[in-house]
């Protein structure tokens, strides 16, 4: 699925995208996730978000939130960044063992039940 949204969405082979546009977008997804939590580049900041700008230049961002984040708020983030980026891109959510992957039109693939993807904190 990675590989398919990435090649449909991305600029160059194997979905990959300029780095102006990475920027930008991980950027917009790092105002959105500011506006539900706190968010840090990198691991170990205690940040309710944590994600790295460069693990692979493509049009799908893996963040990994805080123990504390429920998936309905990193949805909402999500959410919010998709409908209002300047291109297509997927946002997942390391919520080990659990994962949450939201795309563009509200498409969403979880582990989690549906009230805890909806529900309130």
């Amino acid at each position: 699925m990675g590989s398919e949204f990435a090649e449909t969405h991305g600029d160059a082979a194997e979905g990959i995208i300029a780095e102006s546009e990475y920027d930008k977008l991980f950027e917009h997804l790092a105002e959105a996730l500011g506006r539900v939590g706190t968010f840090a580049e990198g691991a170990g900041s205690g940040a309710d978000f944590s994600g790295y700008r460069y693990v692979d230049q493509i049009p799908w961002i893996t963040i990994v939130p805080s123990d504390d984040v429920p998936p309905s708020r990193a949805a909402q983030a999500a959410f919010e960044a998709i409908n209002s980026a300047h291109r297509p891109f997927a946002v997942s959510f390391d919520f080990y063992p659990d994962a949450l992957l939201i795309l563009p039109q509200r498409r969403v693939f979880t582990t989690f039940a549906e009230e805890e993807i909806r529900g309130g904190d």
